[in-house]
């Protein structure tokens, strides 16, 4: 089980995640905007990011920017992202920001839960 940080704006796409992950066992914990995603990381203690790269406040690649700038162990928390906005655009991004996993909207909840099941090792 993994404590995991949703960061979605869009209330259909966070249902869909989060009945995802919770049917696998993790527990999960949701925002709407980058700005208070960041304030969840810098508070409390996650396993996992699963983020929206286009969020209000704070947008996705300015989150990564900051929790990949920031000291250990917050700037070595997993993220996998999703967009809705393409991936091809954000591979360079991705890499240069050691953001391994990725996934375009629409995206298959198998395909996520499979994603997020790499990282339980315990």
């Amino acid at each position: 089980m993994l404590r995991i940080l949703l960061a979605e704006d869009d209330v259909n796409h966070a249902t869909l995640a989060r009945q995802t992950l919770e049917d696998d066992g993790h527990r999960i914990t949701a925002v709407s905007d980058g700005k208070r995603a960041l304030e969840a990381m810098i508070h409390e203690t996650y396993d996992l990011v699963l983020l929206d790269m286009r969020l209000p406040e704070l947008d996705g690649r300015e989150l990564i920017g900051r929790v990949r700038a920031a000291d250990a162990p917050l700037n070595r928390i997993p993220i996998v992202v999703v967009t809705g906005y393409g991936v091809r655009q954000h591979i360079d991004f991705f890499q240069h920001f050691d953001v391994r996993h990725y996934l375009a909207k629409p995206y298959d909840c198998d395909e996520l839960a499979s994603i997020i099941r790499a990282y339980d090792i315990h």
